[in-house]
């Protein structure tokens, strides 16, 4: 995790969301109530605003927004609306975490919800994920650097056509057929 935030300010955010929001799900509010008295859930409760790619995810809405009442992911399993399906996953595996989504009016805007927000580092990313993030990273470095040497190329084309250097010109022209060659 990127930043920790403690039990006690989990709860305390908790405790005054749920004062100041109704749910969609009468069902989620009693997993939220669930979730805040229970430490040991607490403990492995992490509220994000990313949860792509993370192992076991519930998102939650209120009334004040048009998004799902409740979804609850499970790495390698259909998405589920059944909340009873959440808690006794909760229940059945304390010592793993869980990622947080909530959507609720003025999200993007409220103190409360930020200071529980934890960023997700790349190491709780499945390797795959990594993999392929570090694979696309290298190909953008590459077509960056085969850009920049091409561009380099192509102005010695042009500094030999404005000078009238043949010779040079036939020569930057080679090295860049080549270079294209070479890079396709």
């Amino acid at each position: 995790m990127g930043n920790t935030v403690t039990i006690a300010e989990k709860k305390h955010f908790l405790r005054w969301f749920l004062a100041n929001y109704q749910l969609q799900s009468r069902e989620a509010e009693m997993l939220m109530r669930y979730m805040m008295t229970r430490e040991s859930v607490l403990r492995r409760v992490h509220f994000v605003e990313n949860f792509r790619q993370l192992p076991r995810v519930i998102v939650v809405s209120t009334v004040c927004v048009q998004v799902a009442p409740f979804r609850y992911y499970r790495r390698n399993k259909p998405v589920s609306t059944d909340v009873e399906q959440a808690f006794l996953d909760l229940y059945q595996h304390p010592d793993e975490d869980v990622y947080v989504g909530l959507y609720f009016k003025d999200r993007a805007t409220s103190a409360p919800y930020a200071s529980v927000l934890e960023e997700i580092t790349s190491n709780e990313l499945e390797p795959a994920v990594k993999e392929m993030i570090t694979l696309q990273a290298e190909w953008i470095i590459d077509q960056a650097v085969r850009g920049f040497q091409r561009a380099k190329l192509m102005e010695e084309v042009d500094r030999a056509l404005d000078e009238g250097n043949r010779r040079q010109f036939l020569d930057a022209s080679r090295r860049l057929i080549e270079f294209d060659s070479l890079t396709s």
